[in-house]
Order: C-alpha cells, then sequence, then structure tokens
C-alpha cells in the first residue's frame, strides 16, 4: 500500500499549548488522509525530567506531579469526544500512579537509567495522541471520524540508536492504516525487539515525522511550529531576518548543523534520500507560505540562503615548527580527540604546516587541551610542539547558500561586513563544494557580526543609518530635502536612507527601524526622550545596517567634541559645523587620523561658504599638484547682504535690523558682527591648505562697538543706531584710499602663503567681482601656481537654510559614491 498522497503533519509542542491550540490544530487538518505526530504538551517533557532529577536528589514533587496530571486531564475532559472521554482520562489517571511508582524507585536508589528515563519523560506524547486522537474521532454528520491512536514505541524499531527500517516498515504495515481517516502517532519515542522504550533524542519528534513520511512514503512532511518559517538569521539576534521562502536540502543540512533550531540535521536526511518535500509553517498563521525543502532544480535566488551561529565555541591551536613537512600530524591530532569523544566542527590549517586550530564546543575545551598536552608531552619538551593553547571564548558564525557555489567575492563580501563593523576574524574555512562559509570570533561580538554579515549580503551596500542633531532651520530642512528624493535616491540610485534617530540639545527620537520623513516633527513632539548623546550614537551606530552616519546640523562646541568618539564607533560625519575643525590643532588633526584609521568619512564641505564647492576645489587643487598662493574671500553670506546694503545707502543699524528680521542672522546678530565665524571659516581653509593657524593667528576686525558687547539683545538694537556715525566715518577712512569713485567696503577673509591670516574691512574698486556681490551672496577667489593672474573665482548663494542643506544633502550622497566605490 503506497501513501504518497497522504500528508504527514507533526505539530510541535507549542502548537498544543493549551485547549485552544488543539481546537486550531484540528481546525488546521483536512480529516481525510493525514498522518499526525504529535509532541508533548509544551513544557512536559521538561516538567517530568525535573521530576526525575529531583527524585535522584530524593525529593518528591507532589505539586508539580498533581499539576501535570490536572493539567491534561482538563484537556481532555474539555476536549475528548463522548465515547472516549473516560477512557482517556482513566489512561492519564493510571500513567501517571506508574510514574509515582517510579519515583519512589528512583528516590530509593538516587539513580535512574536511560529506559528509565525514556519510559517516564515519553508520557506526554502519549498523553497529547490519545488527546488529539479523541478530539478529531468527534461526530461529524452523527458519523465518528475514523482516527487510530498508534504508540510509536510499539512500531518504530531501533537497533544500536539506528532505525530499523525493515521491521518498523512491517510492524506498521500490519496495522492496516489506510482503513482510516487520520492516524495520530507519538513523536519522540520508539521501542526495539524486547519493545523496551527508547527516545529519539533532542528534535526526536521530528526526527520521528520523516521516519514516518520515509517508511509510509507521503510526498509532503508539513512540520507545524511557532515561527513563520526558516528565517535568514535568528530574528532575536538579527532584527532584519525574513522568512526563507525556499531552500534545498544540502542548505537546510548546514543551517541545522551550525545552530539553525528550527530544523535537525537527522529530520532532513530521511526525507531527502527519498526526494520528498518538508514544509516548515506557523500553526498560528497556517495560511502563511512558510519555507519550503526540497530538492535544488532551480538556479539559487540569493547567493546567501542563512546566517547562524555556534555560539559556545573554543577555537584549539597546535603550533610548532616540529609539525612541518611530518605526516601524520593532523591525524594524531583527531585521533586523540576522536578517542577522547571530542568532535571538531571547524579545521583550519597554516600552509606551512606549523600550525592548526580546530574549533570544538567551550565545554570540552580543557578536556580536549589536557588530552593533546598528555600525549604530545615529549613533542612539548623537546620544541618540536611550541604551544596547545584553547581560547573558550569563541563563537562560529556560518554563512549558508547553494548559489556561493563558483561565485567570486563572496568571501570578500563577508569579511569586509566584518571589518566594517570592527569585528576580527580568528579562523576562517571553507570546503570544496563552497556551500558554507564558517569563521571563528570572538563570542562577545556574535551577535554584531551575524548582523553584519546579514546586512552586508542583503541590505543594498548603500543602505544608511542615519543620526540627525539639530533639527533646527538647517536640520529641518535637510529632513524636508531627503524626503523629497527618498523614492527617487532608492528606486534609481539604490540608496536607502534610514532616518533612526533625531536630537537636539533636551530631547531625542529613536526608532529601531525608520522614523518617518513626513511626520517625525509630530514624533518628536509626543515621543521625545531626555537627550542622551551617548544612547542616541550607540542607537544609529547600527550592526544590522551595512552603514552608519551621524549629521550635525549645530553650532555646538560639545557636539563637536564628540567626532572622535563618534568615528571610533563607527559612524560616518557629515556636517556644517565648523567648530571642529577650527577648535584646537591638535584635535583637528586627531579627527582626521581618527576618520582615516577607522576607516570612516568625515566630510564637512558646509563649513565655508554653504553649498559651494570651495573645499573640494581645494582639495582638487592640491592633489593635482597646485600650489596655493592666497585665498580671499567674503565667507559670510550674513555679513555680505549687510554691506551690500550699506553701499546702496542705507545705515548701519537699519540693515543690521532688516538681515535679522529676513533669517539671515544669528538670534544675537553680534555673533555675525564679531567676525569670528568669518575668522573660523579662514582657519578651516588655512588649515585645508596646510598651514597650522589657530583662531589665536587671525588678525580679526570686530563690527560691535564696545559699549554694546555685553549689554541684551534687545537693547543692542534699540541703541545701535546711535553708532551709525561712527561706522559711516570707519567706512569713508577705509574708501579714501581708493583711486577711483564708486570705490564699495566689504568684509572679507585673507589667508597669504606665509601662512597670515586677517579678517576685516576693505575697499574695492566698482569693477572688482566682490564689489559686484549681490544680497546674501559669497564668493572666494584662489590664487595659485597655475590660476595667475586671474585667480579661480567661486561665487554663488552663502546663507539660508536651503542652500546650506542642500551642501549638506550633496555631502551625503558623496558619502555614498565612495561607500558604493569602496
Amino acid at each position: 500500500m503506497t501513501y504518497s498522497h497522504w500528508i504527514t503533519h507533526k505539530f510541535g509542542g507549542s502548537s498544543l499549548n493549551d485547549a485552544a491550540c488543539f481546537l486550531n490544530v484540528a481546525k488546521i487538518l483536512s480529516g481525510k488522509q493525514e498522518i499526525i505526530i504529535v509532541s508533548a504538551t509544551q513544557g512536559t517533557t521538561s516538567s517530568l525530567q525535573l521530576l526525575l532529577d529531583q527524585a535522584c536528589l530524593g525529593e518528591l514533587n507532589d505539586e508539580l506531579l498533581t499539576s501535570i496530571e490536572r493539567k491534561h486531564i482538563d484537556l481532555a475532559d474539555e476536549l475528548a469526544c463522548e465515547q472516549l472521554r473516560t477512557t482517556v482520562i482513566a489512561n492519564i489517571k493510571q500513567d501517571m500512579h506508574v510514574i509515582g511508582d517510579l519515583l519512589n524507585t528512583v528516590m530509593m536508589l538516587r539513580v535512574y537509567s536511560k529506559e528509565l528515563q525514556a519510559c517516564v519523560i515519553g508520557y506526554g506524547e502519549k498523553w497529547s495522541a490519545q488527546i488529539l486522537t479523541s478530539l478529531l474521532s468527534a461526530k461529524n454528520n452523527n458519523k465518528m471520524n475514523k482516527v487510530l491512536y498508534v504508540d510509536a514505541s510499539q512500531v518504530l524499531i531501533l537497533a544500536d540508536n539506528e532505525v530499523d527500517w525493515e521491521k518498523s516498515a512491517e510492524n506498521l504495515a500490519k496495522l492496516n492504516l489506510s482503513d482510516y481517516d487520520q492516524v495520530v502517532i507519538t513523536g519522540f519515542i520508539a521501542g526495539n525487539d524486547q519493545r523496551v522504550q527508547l527516545t529519539l533524542g533532542r528534535n526526536g519528534s521530528d526526527y520521528s515525522a520523516a521516519i514516518f513520511a520515509k517508511i509510509l512514503g507521503t510526498d509532503k512532511l508539513i512540520i507545524w511550529t511557532d515561527v513563520d518559517g526558516i528565517m535568514s538569521a535568528d530574528p532575536r539576534k538579527v532584527p532584519s531576518a525574513f522568512v526563507l521562502p525556499c531552500i534545498s536540502y544540502q542548505e537546510a543540512l548546514e543551517l541545522a548543523y551550525f545552530g539553525a533550531t528550527v530544523l535537525h540535521p537527522s529530520t532532513i536526511e530521511p526525507m531527502m534520500s527519498v526526494g520528498s518535500t518538508i514544509f516548515i509553517k506557523n500553526s498560528f498563521k497556517p495560511d502563511e507560505p512558510g519555507t519550503i525543502i526540497g530538492q535544488s532544480n532551480e538556479p539559487p535566488s540569493s547567493l546567501i540562503k542563512g546566517i547562524t551561529c555556534v555560539e559556545s565555541a573554543a577555537l584549539l591551536n597546535i603550533e610548532g615548527s616540529g609539525m612541518a613537512g611530518v605526516p601524520g600530524s593532523a591525524e594524531r591530532i583527531f585521533q586523540i580527540l576522536r578517542q577522547g569523544h571530542i568532535s571538531v566542527i571547524l579545521i583550519s590549517q597554516a600552509s606551512s604546516e606549523q600550525s592548526i586550530c580546530v574549533a570544538i564546543k567551550s565545554d570540552q575545551a580543557m578536556r580536549a587541551r589536557q588530552l593533546l598536552t598528555q600525549h604530545f608531552r615529549y613533542e612539548i619538551e623537546y620544541g618540536k610542539i611550541k604551544s596547545i593553547e584553547a581560547d573558550e571564548s569563541c563563537s562560529i558564525i556560518a554563512a549558508v547558500g547553494d548559489g556561493m557555489v563558483g561565485q567570486r567575492g563572496i568571501a570578500a563580501k563577508i569579511c569586509h561586513a566584518l571589518a566594517m563593523a570592527n569585528v576580527n576574524i580568528k579562523a576562517i574555512a571553507q570546503g570544496v563544494a563552497e556551500r558554507n562559509i564558517s569563521l571563528v570570533i570572538q563570542r562577545y561580538e556574535a551577535q554584531k557580526a551575524m548582523r553584519a554579515i546579514h546586512s552586508g549580503l542583503y541590505l543594498s551596500h548603500k543602505t544608511i543609518s542615519v543620526g540627525l542633531i539639530g533639527p533646527g532651520r538647517i536640520g529641518a530642512t535637510l529632513l524636508s530635502q531627503l524626503k523629497q528624493q527618498q523614492d527617487i535616491l532608492k528606486k534609481e540610485h539604490g540608496l536607502a536612507l534610514r532616518l533612526r534617530g533625531v536630537a537636539n540639545s533636551k530631547q531625542m527620537l529613536l526608532d529601531e527601524h525608520e522614523i518617518d520623513l513626513g511626520s517625525w516633527q509630530d514624533e518628536f513632539g509626543v515621543k521625545g526622550a531626555e537627550i542622551d548623546l551617548n544612547v542616541f550614537i550607540d542607537h544609529v551606530v547600527s550592526d544590522f545596517i551595512p552603514h552608519s552616519l551621524i549629521i550635525d546640523c549645530t553650532a555646538s562646541e560639545e557636539t563637536a567634541q564628540r567626532y572622535l568618539d563618534i568615528l571610533k564607533k563607527g559612524a560616518h560625519i557629515v556636517t556644517p559645523n565648523k567648530k571642529a575643525n577650527s577648535s584646537h590643532l591638535g584635535f583637528y588633526h586627531d579627527l582626521l587620523s581618527t576618520a582615516d584609521h577607522y576607516n570612516r568619512y568625515y566630510l564637512y564641505e558646509t563649513t565655508v561658504c554653504a553649498g559651494l564647492p570651495v573645499i573640494k576645489t581645494l582639495q582638487d587643487l592640491l592633489l593635482t599638484g597646485d600650489k596655493i598662493h592666497s585665498i580671499e574671500g567674503i565667507v559670510s553670506g550674513t555679513l555680505g547682504f549687510l554691506f551690500n546694503q550699506i553701499s546702496a545707502g542705507v545705515s548701519f543699524s537699519h540693515a543690521v535690523k532688516e538681515a535679522k528680521q529676513r533669517g539671515f542672522t544669528e538670534p544675537d546678530p553680534r555673533d555675525d558682527l564679531s567676525g569670528l565665524d568669518v575668522a573660523r571659516k579662514m582657519v578651516c581653509l588655512a588649515r585645508e591648505i596646510g598651514i597650522p593657524a589657530s583662531l589665536d593667528d587671525v588678525g580679526l576686525e570686530s563690527l560691535i562697538p564696545d559699549e554694546l558687547a555685553t549689554c541684551s539683545v534687545n537693547e543692542f538694537l534699540k541703541r545701535l543706531h546711535e553708532y551709525d556715525a561712527m561706522i559711516t566715518s570707519r567706512l569713508e577712512k577705509i574708501t579714501s584710499t581708493s583711486l577711483s569713485v564708486g570705490a564699495v567696503v566689504r568684509y572679507v577673509g585673507k589667508i597669504t602663503a606665509a601662512g597670515e591670516i586677517t579678517v576685516g574691512m576693505q575697499s574695492y574698486e566698482a569693477d572688482h567681482p566682490f564689489a559686484r556681490l549681490q544680497a546674501t551672496d559669497t564668493i572666494v577667489s584662489i590664487e595659485t601656481a597655475r590660476y595667475t593672474p586671474q585667480p579661480m573665482i567661486i561665487q554663488g548663494a552663502g546663507a539660508g537654510a536651503e542652500v546650506t542643506a542642500a551642501g549638506v544633502f550633496a555631502d551625503i550622497l558623496r558619502l555614498s559614491s565612495s561607500l558604493s566605490e569602496h
């Protein structure tokens, strides 16, 4: 009799936790041509094992024993059909009596055999199978469903811990299963020729299902669990993990071997041998597709199918010149470990043959080292072997996929992802089948490594975790521009900018996945928490997104001083904040060297002249071998506007008030009028061309009357007109040196090749480019060995949130382009 059109189902303990779960199982099943293998109800096997362990210590846990009995009797009372309810409850009570007698025996002997253990912990499967059988047997249109209960210990035969396929098939054939609509079989347990009950070990119920599916020849095995399928990684460790729609037998075996808990390797092999398909589905979401495991007849949909981890591993390293060129050294090592019943998970050997390292379970490390030290004691004594070391604090990460076969650069991608996450690889191995790349790393870095590899292989290499500090005029405008271009950047350029954090000086908004660019302001007001810059940085520097970026749109010295920490933690920086580049010279050099050392980008084009490409131009000139003779410019859009108004006949005080009203100045206009902002920009430019300048080196001319330097902003604006005549006098004095009529005064910064930096007012002839400047435009004149006598002129809007934000945006795009090339 063939059962190829039947379906084998397996339900785990989580799918049989309570009465509602049993009813859900009954709803999932069709009622016809089904083999149903069940585990014990959730927690029952562990509870029975605990009773045994406590009995070994001379304790009988009556409370736990009673709760187990009560739970199953209540389930039977609620679920069993009327005709079978009394029988099922009587069986449970009789079994509990037997368990009680066995526990009393264990209490007296203080020990138990494997057979007794199998007998006690196997009752859970028998009870759940009987309860489900009685539930499925309920009347349907006044007719009992034909459901058979099968105790697997009476039909599934083991010999020397191996399945006796022939005898098991003979036993099943005697049951005439085709006479029934459904067959409910206990998982986990089996028997031997003497009908002594045994267990199939860890994940035994899954293995039971595969065994019965193979013997009966069913085409499908559906394993019902509490997860949606086999994931690309453990979702508890990798938030971006997703369900794999299909994988091959070989991929499933590799993933299961290296720690994927949904499926055990022993479950796959029986199905693989006959080419039957395995489905992994969620019993609580039965309509979800789950994962299909079967023959791989189509090209793989992705290079890597899954990333998994053996968390507790140890790395044994045997090193010494005495092994080089000596045949049998490796064989001897493995023989010693085999004799000690120590399984080797991974092997790596240097081509010089002077060292060999093997990965084993961490709890076997000490014994393995002792055995090897004992057997190689003479080689160690005579210096043939230098050392035998064991590092017990390791984990093994495995990347698995049929798509790796014959593909170049997969190992490079994995190693690059780990390098970007600052994870060091202690050992690496790949078999000739090319289906698995395994790496040994420090255990404390395992989660970070899994997230980094997963993101590096599955997400776009231009997916960036973004945190914005300073959502003021520039910051808010930048987020608006990002929202406008978000879809285009993702669709046409593969750039996914995930805003995961926004912070100001008082509060911050964090989101594990992504903050909506369209509603961030509302969320910031409602969900914002007290600012903690350490927490903010750690959140943005995500180990499950390939790259992290902090955008600083403040003018804060405190934030700028955190740049070293940000770079060291793994984030790139884009900023218009000039405080860092004009700070202490030592800090500036540390900043550049740290960015270089940690392979991070620090982009700051908008620190001078907003979106104008002044800094990039200087860098390009120097890189191409040009020599800078001088830099001169009007680099403050605010002061540019101010002096344009004065040239048009507007008084100094009125021009300042108008600039403030139009949003061109800082809240306190004296921050602009002091000239310190211009001085900082000139220091930035000087350092860019190799001049070790500091603010103290700048000859600075302030526009603030001394008497108004410390008063309130309101008083400053109210009394400023009193000094119009003084300012006018200063301007006339400057223009009096001009040789032509119509000369104008501008507020200018200058840098000479000798390193002299000055910031202040200067007159220019009417036909000079600086004299023709309009509104808030800025302009920079660069004279070089190549650009002389006609200097290079860079001119354009140099103030305002829109152009500054656009300049920051351009730096972000420049960063993404660099990451892509890298």
